[in-house]
């Protein structure tokens, strides 16, 4: 008999999108039973309007990853969900298991704090279902994007995570050369907006550089392009002000983690993305 167990965890993601509409993603996902319906997971998604909520839920023999994403019409609102799926179809000759994978999108449209029910492996008697309900105030501050989610049976993977693209990004650079490094610089930008000319002095010697923020290539596989799997991540483009050719990009997600770009001058450009403060 598999070990039942409660586990809460709250994470605050140092998301800030602007003031404005906050949305919330509840959900609920529910194993049918002889006498009622037991739930096996809770948890809630919400931030920004713009804000997607990807969703991971395993068992032995099934996997199912979904991104949902909303579109606000008045009092009603669109909520569609891009969904890829894994199943246990049997075994090879060698024994090892074999799986077919899948990928699927569904759409609905429903009235604020109504509640829609997917059901993930199909509707089909025995099958986990999930109830999702969408609801919406006004946030009059910044609107940070959270997850909080509780899971009761342990035989299950069950994980909620808030999907928010950058609408800007706070770069901060840095020249490194050996075991000495510059003054950082730190720049607010704007994906896909003109490019802005910095310049990093290290050991009293100056380097100007031109850089503009973009979005990474499409992704290739379809598992990535259905979950937004580079959704949070951000390209700094890097060139010289004489020329159009670019140094190189480096590319990366909001985390505070510093990437690297070696330079011609044998210097090493290091840029740390990270959300930016309150405007």
């Amino acid at each position: 008999m598999a070990l039942s167990w409660f586990s809460s965890v709250l994470f605050t993601l140092a998301t800030l999108q602007g003031p404005g509409t906050r949305l919330t993603y509840r959900i609920r996902v529910v194993e049918p039973a002889s006498v009622a319906p037991r739930v096996l997971a809770s948890g809630a998604v919400s931030g920004p309007l713009d804000s997607d909520m990807r969703l991971t839920l395993r068992t032995d023999t099934a996997e199912v990853e979904a991104l949902f994403h909303v579109t606000p019409l008045g009092d009603t609102v669109s909520l569609s969900g891009e969904f890829f799926t894994r199943r246990r179809v049997g075994r090879s000759r060698r024994g090892l298991p074999l799986w077919e994978e899948d990928t699927y999108r569904r759409l609905v449209r429903l009235t604020w704090s109504d509640t829609t029910r997917v059901y993930p492996f199909g509707n089909a008697p025995r099958a986990i279902w999930v109830e999702l309900q969408l609801e919406r105030e006004f946030a009059g501050g910044e609107a940070r994007a959270a997850e909080a989610f509780d899971l009761v049976d342990s035989a299950r993977d069950f994980r909620l995570e808030a999907v928010v693209r950058p609408r800007r990004a706070r770069v901060i650079l840095n020249l490194v050369r050996g075991d000495t490094v510059s003054a950082p610089r730190p720049i607010d930008l704007i994906p896909e907006q003109p490019s802005r000319v910095v310049q990093l002095v290290l050991k009293g010697r100056a380097t100007t550089l031109v850089v503009s923020l973009t979005r990474p290539d499409p992704p290739r596989s379809p598992r990535d392009r259905a979950l937004a799997l580079d959704a949070d991540v951000v390209c700094l483009r890097v060139s010289r002000p004489d020329s159009a050719e670019p140094l190189g990009t480096i590319c990366g997600r909001l985390n505070n983690v510093a990437r690297q770009l070696p330079l011609p001058t044998g210097d090493t450009l290091a840029a740390t993305f990270a959300w930016p403060g309150p405007r």
